[in-house]
């Protein structure tokens, strides 16, 4: 199965799992999952640190890769994808998670309510 992580998700994953619930931490521990993490966690997380509201490791993406995850670029086809979502949500991160998750087809791990309005398969992290 395909998973794609929001960006509160991969950083409990990393720094914090019990925060997890038990089928979510199943589920990236389970190395015949595909797990992806998208570049606009990436993004939002490098924005986080610049502002100082985040502490994150100068070799995330090594831990990231040592992890098995996968990095999910963002594309054309995505980026204009976004002005056919429902506007349930207003963070253009999320936003953005879940045209990825539809597009390709990924059950996306999330805590995020707004989120999971949206028309694609989520499991409650």
């Amino acid at each position: 199965m395909n998973y794609l992580l929001d960006t509160h998700v991969l950083l409990w994953w990393l720094t914090n799992p019990e925060e997890l619930s038990q089928k979510a931490h199943k589920i990236i521990a389970d190395k015949d999952n595909s797990i992806s993490v998208s570049c606009v966690s990436l993004w939002e997380m490098s924005i986080k640190k610049s502002l100082g509201r985040l502490n994150l490791p100068l070799n995330i993406l090594e831990i990231m890769h040592n992890e098995g995850f996968k990095i999910l670029s963002i594309g054309p086809e995505e980026a204009l994808g976004i002005s056919d979502l429902p506007f349930i949500h207003q963070d253009p991160f999320d936003r953005m998670l879940v045209m990825q998750a539809k597009m390709h087809d990924f059950v996306l791990i999330t805590r995020d309510t707004h989120i999971m309005k949206y028309p694609v398969v989520t499991i409650k992290a």
